[in-house]
């Protein structure tokens, strides 16, 4: 009994911010604007907070170097087989995005963070960097000649030089070079760091709540959905086996790496792929892929939690 309250305990408050979204969606309580809005205080604020307080104070291990060293050549080639063969059999424009990226900040990093603290989401920040050299080309290549959208050019400078990049690089940097110590030591790094946990306290919440008001599944093409969805579950379990495989020959790895893997490669392709659709199939597809995999994803979780806790 013990058990099943801790469990719920972690589990209880994300179902809630969940259900809250889905309320507030089907009510009208809160508008897309303001949803949106709400994801671009996350995006642009709060969450780089995290990634950088995170990184600043990380002791990096060979275990997450060795993983984010292994996503990298894994979700490439899951991205051009999209690319290449899989839009013969999904002939989706936006179809390469769902297989190019995970979804790491509006998901992954908030739920590794419930289980281990914010103190080591940098392990699933190491993994969202190592497929950003994956996604940004797809990004700029899906984005390129629709009318109003921008450059593919553009898309690319506006993802290298987002928050959460910067934001990470920098935390990384003071940590690597030793400046955090030296911060710390005039009395600065707890000033610093005290700031940041401030603005990243809402993330959590604030993710989860958007996942829940954007979740849709159209039931018009649910074969389609059903089939993209159980192909990219399928494909990341294999990647999950090879990359815990290598981790084995990496002495001294911590079980938390372990665990960002797995949750890593449970959570729901990225949120931007609906939006790189060119046709109401193309992002109808991708939104129901993604709320599948969001209902897949948090049933592992809460089995990962029960283990965890």
């Amino acid at each position: 009994m013990d058990k099943v309250l801790t469990v719920a305990k972690v589990v209880a408050p994300i179902l809630a911010a969940i259900l809250l979204g889905v309320y507030a969606r089907r009510k009208a309580v809160i508008s897309p604007e303001g949803n949106r809005g709400l994801q671009q205080f996350v995006m642009k604020f709060g969450l780089p907070c995290v990634l950088f307080t995170s990184c600043l104070t990380a002791d990096l291990d060979a275990g997450a170097l060795s993983s984010m060293a292994m996503v990298f050549p894994l979700m490439l080639c899951s991205a051009l087989w999209a690319l290449r063969r899989g839009k013969k059999r999904f002939p989706y424009h936006n179809l390469p995005m769902l297989f190019a990226a995970q979804e790491t900040g509006m998901l992954g990093i908030p739920l590794f963070m419930i289980l281990f603290g914010a103190d080591q989401a940098y392990r699933m920040g190491m993994l969202d960097l190592a497929q950003l050299p994956v996604a940004c080309p797809i990004i700029a290549m899906l984005s390129a000649d629709t009318g109003e959208d921008p450059t593919p050019g553009a898309i690319a400078k506006k993802t290298l030089t987002s928050p959460i990049l910067l934001m990470s690089l920098a935390g990384l940097a003071l940590n690597l070079t030793g400046a955090a110590a030296w911060l710390d030591g005039v009395g600065l790094g707890g000033i610093l760091r005290e700031t940041t946990s401030f603005l990243a306290q809402p993330v959590s919440a604030a993710i989860l709540f958007s996942v829940g008001y954007n979740f849709s599944l159209s039931g018009d093409r649910r074969v389609a959905v059903f089939r993209v969805a159980g192909l990219h579950f399928a494909l990341q379990m294999v990647f999950c086996l090879i990359v815990q495989a290598g981790l084995l020959l990496v002495p001294g790895v911590e079980p938390a790496t372990r665990w960002a893997v797995l949750i890593y490669c449970t959570l729901p392709t990225s949120f931007l792929a609906p939006s790189l659709g060119r046709t109401e199939e193309d992002a109808s597809v991708a939104a129901g892929v993604c709320s599948v995999l969001t209902v897949v994803c948090m049933v592992i979780f809460s089995v990962v939690t029960v283990m965890v806790v």
